[in-house]
């Protein structure tokens, strides 16, 4: 017997283990994203009703495309039928049993597999969420509990009853009986024998057919406007009202909550052959920057090769989206994907500092996200690219973890003394990497504007929860990319500095010059044919066009739908030559980051990067501030919380 119990997710979310369960994404065909599972847009469809249609999206692709199942069923992504013997367990005032999230034991729990499903249909035809009581919510009965709801309207509700009477008469009393009784069936979860499921969606959506031509969503809030999906479910409990006293055999059984998301899912390659994966991160601030690094990507790739390219993206506009997925139209070798970063619940409360979000800890999860690739490449959105990086997939990653570029910065921070920041004890940085990095030493300190993940190697000695070790430790001056240097040290196969040339920040003649003369000359010698350009820092091209590299920038922006409009604001003077613009709104810095944005280019010039002047600057500011915050927060009393 084939049992099909689909689970309906409209992002990035977990996903039951048992094959039993089939996530399907609805609403698919108004997203970009890639949730790591089939989506309701193909075959015989209403996915873009999805808004207004909630699940039953879902349950329309079923019933056109999935015609070999005896019994099929639809769930939640954070909703699910309890198929647990016996049942014992707590309700609250919903009728609802909440548990905390979806792990082995919540699964063994429920009965979320097939064994237990197939033990709890036995014989019968059908199996429904237990009745509720809509009395636990002040309401006398299911009609009055409809018209009670803040985000619903009685009239639409009556005009779905008018049409159900209308195409069948002789469900008059079961419309009666549900109306007025205080027990209801809610949720829209079930699972059904397959000739009940036809008969059922061919009740259900031809009065919602009906239904569609009357009423208007003019004025319709987002939650009003899913009116067809609550709707649906009061139609459930009627249609099954009526077979219930004629005889169907009916199990009612719990319905679970799951009081925190998650996600377990993956991308899978997307090119069954000769797939190269890659991978982006950026928020909607910084499409145009993604926009020109995928352009100089397919300026330079391999006809012969696929690039498969994931964005990892913190609220991107669709409309970005669109501009993005058209820059390949057309281009077979080239797929491109988008997965929402805060589908990851340990980003949320993390740490970060000045410019940087929550989002730029996005790299530490890939791993997980790719659950099938040997190797992915990850490129910051800051850079543009001079090389076809197909080729860096040939790079022999031996037993090493990651591939990158030696990061010279940081060790110009270590020969200048620089101070890490206050939340990190302001060290100097050789102390800062030896002593709270606990690196051995800071010599093999990598950049992570550009890496070559191992995930075979990452897979096989469990890294990732290395990496969620690390980030719950403790803060970081350099955030993911210090996390990264602390856990794949000694496992990183450097590749040559072309492959991650900075663009110099204004400071090529003047920081630089200060390293050790073997690194100036070797920095000066990969400028001269960079494979990968790194416009790290606050001097962007697209902000100060004089900066070194700009012009690889703006040459890759050239044929993208961003072009115009970063012309057109540096031509109106929305953006200034050789004015600093924060990607970050001024608003929303602090007090002391504004302090210290209106002191830096004094300060740049009074006390210049190596002098002996800047060092017992920058260690008292640092130290000071130090010593401030550990004396605010004890005084607060919070330590004693």
């Amino acid at each position: 017997m084939e049992i099909s119990i689909y689970t309906c997710h409209h992002k990035e979310s977990a996903f039951l283990a048992d094959s039993v369960f089939c996530p399907i994404h609805v609403g698919k065909a108004n997203s970009y994203n890639d949730i790591g599972c089939r989506g309701d847009d193909t075959g015989c469809n209403i996915s873009l009703k999805n808004p207004y249609y909630c699940e039953l999206t879902a349950q329309y692709w079923i019933w056109k495309n999935d015609l070999t199942s005896d019994y099929v069923g639809l769930m939640h992504y954070r909703r699910h039928l309890s198929f647990s013997e016996p049942d014992g367990f707590r309700r609250d005032q919903w009728g609802v049993i909440v548990e905390e999230e979806l792990d082995e034991a919540y699964q063994a729990k429920h009965g979320l597999n097939r064994d237990a499903v197939l033990e709890k249909l036995g014989n019968c035809d059908v199996i429904l969420p237990e009745k509720w009581d809509v009395r636990n919510a002040g309401s006398k009965n299911n009609y009055e509990h409809y018209g009670n709801s803040p985000d619903l309207f009685i009239s639409d509700y009556q005009e779905a009853v008018n049409a159900l009477l209308k195409q069948h008469p002789d469900f008059y009393d079961a419309v009666k009986e549900y109306n007025g009784s205080p027990l209801g069936y809610y949720t829209n979860m079930f699972v059904m024998k397959r000739d009940i499921f036809d008969d059922y969606s061919r009740w259900l959506f031809d009065i919602l057919d009906e239904l569609e031509d009357k009423l208007s969503l003019q004025g319709y809030n987002q939650q009003q406007s899913r009116v067809f999906g609550h709707i649906s479910e009061r139609l459930l409990g009627i249609y099954f009202t009526k077979k219930r006293n004629e005889g169907l055999n009916i199990k009612e059984v719990g319905r679970t909550f799951l009081s925190k998301e998650g996600f377990n899912g993956g991308v899978v390659p997307w090119y069954g052959e000769n797939n190269h994966p890659v991978v982006i991160c950026f928020d909607d601030n910084y499409s145009h920057s993604g926009g020109a690094l995928l352009n100089s990507i397919k300026n330079n790739a391999n006809p012969d090769k696929n690039y498969d390219i994931l964005v990892l993206e913190n609220g991107v506009s669709n409309r970005n989206k669109a501009r993005l997925k058209s820059l390949f139209d057309g281009c077979d070798n080239f797929n491109i994907r988008f997965f929402n970063i805060n589908a990851f619940d340990e980003i949320k409360d993390v740490h970060t500092r000045a410019h940087f979000s929550p989002a730029t800890y996005a790299r530490l999860f890939i791993p997980q996200v790719f659950k099938e690739q040997e190797k992915v490449l990850f490129i910051d959105a800051d850079t543009v690219v001079n090389d076809d990086i197909a080729n860096l997939f040939d790079v022999d990653l031996e037993d090493n973890l990651v591939a990158a570029v030696k990061d010279i910065v940081m060790e110009g921070f270590v020969k200048f003394k620089a101070i890490s920041d206050h939340h990190t004890g302001a060290l100097e940085a050789r102390d800062y990497l030896t002593d709270y990095l606990g690196l051995k030493d800071g010599v093999g300190y990598f950049q992570a504007g550009l890496i070559m993940f191992n995930l075979d190697k990452m897979r096989e000695e469990g890294t990732f929860d290395h990496l969620m070790e690390a980030l719950r430790l403790k803060p970081y001056w350099f955030l993911d990319q210090d996390i990264m240097n602390k856990v794949f040290e000694g496992r990183v196969r450097y590749l040559p500095l072309s492959w991650n040339v900075f663009h110099g920040n204004g400071n090529t003649f003047d920081f630089f010059p200060g390293l050790n003369f073997s690194t100036f000359s070797e920095f000066l010698e990969a400028r001269k044919n960079p494979s990968m350009v790194h416009y790290a820092g606050d001097q962007k091209p697209w902000n100060n066009p004089s900066v070194d590299f700009s012009d690889m920038y703006w040459n890759a922006l050239r044929g993208t739908p961003w072009y115009e409009e970063r012309v057109s604001n540096l031509v109106t003077g929305k953006l200034h030559d050789k004015k600093v613009v924060h990607e970050v709104p001024k608003k929303s810095l602090s007090k002391e980051e504004r302090f210290r944005s209106f002191l830096k280019p004094f300060f740049n010039k009074a006390f210049p990067h190596g002098s002996r002047g800047r060092m017992v600057l920058s260690k008292f500011y640092f130290r000071s501030l130090y010593v401030y915050r550990k004396a605010k927060f004890w005084f607060s009393g919070k330590a004693f919380r």
